[in-house]
Protein backbone atom coordinates (compact mmCIF):
# COMPACT_ATOMS: atom_id res chain seq x y z
CA UNK A 1 0.00 0.00 0.00
CA UNK A 2 2.65 2.74 1.17
CA UNK A 3 4.61 1.04 -1.80
CA UNK A 4 1.77 2.06 -4.36
CA UNK A 5 1.60 5.52 -3.07
CA UNK A 6 4.88 6.73 -3.30
CA UNK A 7 5.25 5.36 -6.29
CA UNK A 8 1.90 7.30 -7.51
CA UNK A 9 3.40 10.04 -5.57
CA UNK A 10 7.07 9.91 -7.18
CA UNK A 11 5.55 9.52 -11.28
CA UNK A 12 3.20 12.71 -10.84
CA UNK A 13 6.36 14.82 -9.37
CA UNK A 14 8.19 13.31 -12.27
CA UNK A 15 5.55 14.44 -14.97
CA UNK A 16 5.39 17.61 -13.26
CA UNK A 17 8.58 18.26 -13.80
CA UNK A 18 11.00 15.89 -16.22
CA UNK A 19 14.19 17.96 -16.13
CA UNK A 20 14.96 19.24 -12.05
CA UNK A 21 13.53 16.05 -10.88
CA UNK A 22 15.35 12.82 -9.48
CA UNK A 23 14.38 9.76 -10.46
CA UNK A 24 11.25 8.12 -9.97
CA UNK A 25 12.99 5.52 -8.33
CA UNK A 26 14.82 7.37 -5.85
CA UNK A 27 11.93 10.00 -5.25
CA UNK A 28 9.77 6.66 -4.52
CA UNK A 29 12.27 5.28 -2.06
CA UNK A 30 12.63 8.54 -0.17
CA UNK A 31 8.86 9.15 -0.70
CA UNK A 32 8.48 5.44 1.10
CA UNK A 33 10.57 5.84 4.04
CA UNK A 34 8.02 9.58 4.58
CA UNK A 35 5.02 7.98 4.83
CA UNK A 36 6.09 5.09 6.70
CA UNK A 37 7.50 7.29 9.30
CA UNK A 38 4.19 9.63 9.34
CA UNK A 39 2.16 6.40 9.62
CA UNK A 40 3.92 4.92 12.23
CA UNK A 41 4.13 8.00 14.18
CA UNK A 42 0.87 8.99 13.45
CA UNK A 43 -0.81 5.91 14.55
CA UNK A 44 1.20 6.04 18.07
CA UNK A 45 -0.10 9.47 18.54
CA UNK A 46 -3.58 9.19 17.43
CA UNK A 47 -3.86 5.46 19.98
CA UNK A 48 -1.40 7.66 22.61
CA UNK A 49 -3.90 10.52 22.73
CA UNK A 50 -7.08 8.14 23.37
CA UNK A 51 -4.81 6.41 26.34
CA UNK A 52 -4.58 9.54 27.73
CA UNK A 53 -0.20 9.86 27.24
CA UNK A 54 -0.15 12.01 24.15
CA UNK A 55 2.78 13.80 25.72
CA UNK A 56 4.82 10.16 26.94
CA UNK A 57 4.06 8.70 23.70
CA UNK A 58 5.81 11.49 21.83
CA UNK A 59 8.70 11.58 24.01
CA UNK A 60 9.02 7.44 23.94
CA UNK A 61 8.34 7.95 19.72
CA UNK A 62 11.25 10.68 20.02
CA UNK A 63 13.53 8.80 21.96
CA UNK A 64 13.57 6.18 19.79
CA UNK A 65 13.97 7.51 16.48
CA UNK A 66 16.57 9.23 17.22
CA UNK A 67 18.48 6.84 19.05
CA UNK A 68 18.05 4.27 16.25
CA UNK A 69 18.82 7.07 13.34
CA UNK A 70 22.26 6.93 14.48
CA UNK A 71 22.61 3.38 15.76
CA UNK A 72 20.64 1.50 13.71
CA UNK A 73 19.40 -1.44 14.37
CA UNK A 74 16.87 -5.02 12.94
CA UNK A 75 14.69 -3.64 10.03
CA UNK A 76 10.94 -5.90 9.76
CA UNK A 77 10.43 -7.74 6.76
CA UNK A 78 7.17 -5.74 6.20
CA UNK A 79 6.64 -2.08 6.90
CA UNK A 80 3.16 -3.43 8.74
CA UNK A 81 5.31 -5.68 11.12
CA UNK A 82 7.63 -2.23 11.24
CA UNK A 83 4.30 -0.33 11.58
CA UNK A 84 2.54 -2.15 14.45
CA UNK A 85 5.38 -2.94 16.14
CA UNK A 86 7.01 0.56 17.04
CA UNK A 87 3.33 1.59 17.54
CA UNK A 88 3.04 -0.30 20.13
CA UNK A 89 6.35 0.18 21.75
CA UNK A 90 5.89 3.73 21.54
CA UNK A 91 2.62 3.21 23.21
CA UNK A 92 3.66 1.10 26.00
CA UNK A 93 6.41 2.73 27.25
CA UNK A 94 4.77 5.40 29.19
CA UNK A 95 3.24 2.54 30.82
CA UNK A 96 6.27 0.93 32.30
CA UNK A 97 7.07 1.95 35.40
CA UNK A 98 10.52 1.84 36.66
CA UNK A 99 11.97 2.17 40.51
CA UNK A 100 15.38 3.58 40.90
CA UNK A 101 17.44 0.69 40.54
CA UNK A 102 16.11 -0.53 37.12
CA UNK A 103 16.57 2.73 36.12
CA UNK A 104 20.36 2.46 36.23
CA UNK A 105 20.32 -0.85 35.48
CA UNK A 106 18.91 -0.61 32.23
CA UNK A 107 20.99 2.37 31.08
CA UNK A 108 23.96 0.45 31.83
CA UNK A 109 22.71 -2.23 29.68
CA UNK A 110 22.05 0.21 27.01
CA UNK A 111 25.36 1.48 27.23
CA UNK A 112 26.75 -1.98 27.02
CA UNK A 113 24.52 -2.62 23.48
CA UNK A 114 25.19 0.50 21.84
CA UNK A 115 29.11 0.19 22.79
CA UNK A 116 29.08 -3.42 21.62
CA UNK A 117 26.46 -3.35 18.44
CA UNK A 118 26.06 0.06 17.31
CA UNK A 119 25.85 1.21 14.66
CA UNK A 120 24.15 -2.37 13.47
CA UNK A 121 22.41 -2.96 10.17
CA UNK A 122 22.45 0.76 9.24
CA UNK A 123 24.79 0.38 5.91
CA UNK A 124 21.86 -1.18 3.37
CA UNK A 125 19.87 2.21 4.86
CA UNK A 126 21.83 4.94 4.98
CA UNK A 127 23.70 6.78 1.93
CA UNK A 128 26.63 7.74 4.40
CA UNK A 129 30.48 6.45 3.98
CA UNK A 130 31.49 3.56 6.30
CA UNK A 131 34.04 6.05 7.49
CA UNK A 132 31.39 7.94 9.60
CA UNK A 133 30.21 4.59 11.02
CA UNK A 134 32.43 5.17 14.26
CA UNK A 135 31.17 8.47 14.50
CA UNK A 136 27.65 7.16 14.97
CA UNK A 137 29.02 5.21 17.70
CA UNK A 138 30.21 7.83 19.42
CA UNK A 139 26.88 9.74 18.88
CA UNK A 140 24.81 6.89 20.24
CA UNK A 141 26.73 6.63 23.06
CA UNK A 142 26.58 9.93 24.20
CA UNK A 143 22.85 10.00 23.76
CA UNK A 144 22.77 7.00 26.00
CA UNK A 145 25.10 8.75 28.38
CA UNK A 146 22.41 12.43 28.65
CA UNK A 147 19.75 9.84 29.60
CA UNK A 148 21.61 9.05 32.40
CA UNK A 149 21.41 12.44 33.56
CA UNK A 150 17.76 13.18 32.32
CA UNK A 151 16.74 10.62 34.03
CA UNK A 152 13.79 9.51 32.35
CA UNK A 153 11.98 6.33 32.42
CA UNK A 154 10.37 7.11 28.84
CA UNK A 155 13.36 8.17 26.79
CA UNK A 156 15.65 5.20 29.26
CA UNK A 157 12.67 2.51 28.20
CA UNK A 158 12.77 3.31 24.96
CA UNK A 159 16.63 3.85 24.16
CA UNK A 160 16.77 0.61 25.93
CA UNK A 161 14.18 -1.22 23.59
CA UNK A 162 16.03 0.77 20.75
CA UNK A 163 19.65 -0.59 21.79
CA UNK A 164 18.18 -4.56 22.01
CA UNK A 165 17.36 -3.82 17.93
CA UNK A 166 20.64 -3.96 17.41
CA UNK A 167 22.29 -6.96 18.80
CA UNK A 168 22.71 -9.13 15.61
CA UNK A 169 23.60 -12.80 15.72
CA UNK A 170 25.76 -13.52 12.72
CA UNK A 171 26.08 -17.35 11.40
CA UNK A 172 29.22 -18.26 10.26
CA UNK A 173 29.05 -20.17 7.31
CA UNK A 174 31.78 -23.42 7.49
CA UNK A 175 33.52 -23.89 4.07
CA UNK A 176 33.73 -28.28 2.56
Amino acid sequence: MIDAIATKIAVKIKEANPEETASVEVMKFALFGIIHNTLTFATALVVGLFLGQLYETLVAAFGFMILRFVSGGYHFKTPLSCLLFSSFVFVAIPFVPLNTTWFWIINVLTLALVLIFAPSNIKEHIRVSEKFFPVFKVISTILVIISFFLHNEIVTLAFFIQSVTLITFRREVKKA
